[in-house]
């Protein structure tokens, strides 16, 4: 059913849109948000060459230039989806096997049955054991020379908020032209569709669909004295529409919930006992050591002249962004100065705060540049004023819906008259940051001096463990050679024996070059361990090796834990993958900024589910009476059907938090999911109770019931 609806969405969206209808046209921006099965790459690749048509076709309407401008963006969107598409077999699959195992170990962690954790172990361990014979496949390692899948995906997730937050900023074009505000929002469901079966971390990155949803949901606000709203038809369309919103809104918090929990188990999880163990040492090897030596390979590998096409881009697009940095200090510098004078002309505090504003986006940086801008690494281009002028990002520069003011509609607090000098300090601030940003990537493509290079590996500085890359192989090595794998294991034997003993070379070659540092001519020993490690190929070949056999050995430590060991390990492991993925999306391993960063966005969430619901509880109390009627007055497959829409309608319904206030919460008592095969989970019964628990004990039951069949369907556990 759901792909007709999206064939019929399709029709509906390239029709006129009257003005006078706006709540039936509104409905399908809800289902454009529905995360259902498909070609999502494909559809999301076919709705922004759409996009791109529309915004061309607009760009010439006076209120949309700015709108315009995000073509650029949308063609590098393109090319990145495209290159999606391109990724082969080992990459695909790999990235297969890492989603499956996130789903393991985040199901785990809720779990303390000890026949449960077992067979979960079990199944991972095969996962990795799978993992490893892709590595060891003779043609895996040349196809591991494209990007990895996730960086891949990471910089879709990126672009597409830099496009979507220029489209969604202009809402003067949006309400005039609400046809593109519907395909960008395909587009953007689409992308959360695919990052998120690939990684689902990587759908926490994606904000430009929370602001979609929430510029939506603004949109029918505005228009609630309509008729229409009052009264849009109880069909299928606005059935599935409502679905798909709450679905979407609840997915998002879930899995910012995910993301806080884990990052506040990982703060908190270094005083556990088990920390002490074999265990314990297993997980920071996973979660320190691998990380600090990958760091220092890819400086071997930038100290390298470039043997790719591949290393020869990376480099160029990081010499693109740090020249784009110099390039926009000199000209913020010079416009601050050259405006000085005519500054201090104003004696009118207003005339001045104007005159001020004119200055400030003049520095803000444009959004539509081919390549990804430093700048809004480091600050959001909503925020980018504010800071300027030295205001915190808190509510008073955001509207209802949490997306910010344009400078120029926002109204200055009175007594707050930031001057130009606060400008030049606060851009000097941001320019450093970028530079920072830009600075670490140099360092990873580029390192000219092949025995600093080589010195690095003893430097204990370099990272917040303060754990050198040399402690960082012996600690492994030792590790290894004391935990080998099972007889059994043939496949994995030879891999594991290669790895080992590349990295004993590589530590001997490192100290020797060291030692006799005198006697070295060229960048030999550069080159030997560039060749070991075969960093031709990037970091993605040892660090995919070691990462799996350190995980091996942990699962095959586990058998022998008590259940809550087994508990605590999942989680680590859990949490280490998601704060791997959000810090490559955020640009920060700063585990506090992250987490306030998902505090900041949790009540936009909240805000958005509590307005959907005000607008349309009435016509979600009318659907739920009309199918529990129907229910009442039909037999078998008719009345099973009603029950089940009316069930799942009403388990998306706890992902509100104010629910009871909106809907008759009665006509949800006494519903459930009911396993989808013979002997798989089944959901709870909901009462009137379920509605009372915290969000947090509520707001997710749909979503893990789901995942719960989808790992009882693959590997028959419960």
């Amino acid at each position: 059913m759901k792909k007709s609806l999206l064939v019929l969405i399709m029709l509906v969206s390239g029709q006129v849109y009257a003005e006078d209808i706006p709540g039936k046209d509104l409905l399908t921006y809800f289902s454009a948000n529905c995360r259902t099965q498909g070609e999502w790459t494909r559809a999301a690749l076919a709705d922004s060459t759409a996009l791109i048509e529309a915004l061309k076709s607009i760009s010439q309407d006076p209120d949309c230039r700015s709108v315009g401008g995000a073509v650029a963006q949308l063609g590098l969107l393109t090319q990145q989806l495209q290159n999606l598409e391109k990724t082969n077999e080992t990459q695909s699959k790999i990235a297969e096997l890492n989603s499956q195992e996130q789903e393991l170990l985040l199901q785990i962690s809720q779990i303390t049955d000890s026949a449960t954790l077992s067979e979960i172990n079990k199944t991972l361990r095969e996962l990795q054991v799978t993992r490893a014979g892709l590595l060891g496949r003779d043609r895996a390692q040349y196809e591991l020379l494209s990007q990895d899948k996730v960086t891949a995906l990471s910089n879709v997730v990126l672009t597409a908020n830099a496009t979507f937050a220029q489209i969604s900023g202009n809402q003067k074009c949006i309400a005039k032209h609400p046809s593109v505000l519907n395909t960008a929002t395909s587009v953007v469901s689409a992308i959360g569709a695919t990052v998120s079966v690939v990684n689902p971390v990587l759908g926490i990155g994606l904000t430009a669909g929370a602001a979609f949803m929430g510029e939506t949901i603004e949109g029918v606000r505005r228009y609630r004295t309509s008729r229409e709203i009052r009264n849009i038809s109880d069909n299928s369309i606005a059935i599935e529409a409502y679905k798909c919103a709450l679905e979407t809104m609840s997915d998002r918090w879930c899995q910012m919930r995910d993301a806080e929990s884990f990052l506040v188990f990982k703060a908190n999880q270094r005083q556990y006992p088990i920390m002490g163990s074999g265990l314990g040492v297993a997980i920071r090897l996973n979660d320190r050591e691998i990380p600090v030596l990958i760091e220092w390979l890819n400086k071997i590998r930038s100290g390298v002249t470039p043997t790719t096409t591949a290393d020869a881009s990376r480099q160029s697009n990081v010499f693109t962004r740090e020249n784009f940095v110099r390039s926009l200090e000199a000209y913020g510098l010079g416009l601050i100065e050259e405006n000085r004078q005519i500054y201090q002309g104003y004696s009118d505090l207003n005339e001045r705060w104007n005159f001020l504003r004119s200055i400030i986006k003049s520095l803000i940086p444009p959004t539509e540049t081919s390549f990804r801008n430093p700048f809004y690494d480091v600050l959001s281009s909503g925020y980018a004023p504010y800071f300027l002028i030295g205001l915190e990002d808190n509510r008073d520069i955001r509207d209802t819906v949490g997306a910010y003011y344009s400078i120029d509609a926002w109204v200055k607090p009175p007594g707050f008259n930031p001057t130009l000098d606060d400008v030049l300090k606060n851009y000097i601030e941001w320019i450093a940051r970028a530079r920072n940003r830009v600075n670490q990537e140099l360092n990873q493509v580029l390192q000219p001096d092949a025995l600093q290079t080589l010195s690095s590996a003893y430097d204990r500085t370099g990272n917040r463990w303060k754990i050198s890359p040399m402690d960082s192989l012996k600690r492994l090595t030792d590790f290894l050679e004391a935990n080998p794998p099972r007889e059994r294991d043939v496949a994995f034997r030879k891999l594991y024996a290669s790895t080992l003993e590349k990295l004993k070379e590589i530590y001997t070659i490192t100290e020797n070059a060291i030692i006799f540092s005198d006697k070295i001519h060229g960048n030999t020993p550069v080159e030997q361990i560039y060749d070991l490690a075969q960093l031709r190929y990037g970091s993605v070949v040892i660090q995919s090796r070691m990462d799996m056999i350190v995980r091996l050995a942990l699962l095959e430590l586990l058998e022998n834990s008590p259940p809550e060991d087994q508990v605590v390990v999942a989680q680590l492991l859990a949490a280490e993958r998601f704060t791997e993925t959000i810090t490559k999306m955020s640009g920060t391993d700063n585990l506090a900024l992250i987490r306030a960063d998902i505090n900041r966005a949790q009540p936009v969430t909240i805000s958005n589910l509590n307005s959907f619901a005000d607008i349309f509880g009435k016509n979600i109390n009318r659907i739920l009476n009309k199918l529990e009627f129907e229910e009442r007055i039909s037999t078998g497959t008719v009345a099973r059907a009603k029950r089940y829409a009316r069930t799942e309608l009403c388990f998306l319904l706890l992902s509100v938090p104010n629910a009871q206030y909106y809907v008759n919460t009665n006509l949800c008592v006494g519903l459930k999911l009911n396993s989808m095969v013979n002997g798989g989970p089944e959901s709870l019964t909901i009462s009137q109770d379920t509605f009372k628990l915290d969000l947090n004990d509520r707001a997710c039951v749909y979503r893990e019931f789901f995942r719960s069949s989808k790992i009882f369907e693959t590997w028959g556990i419960k």
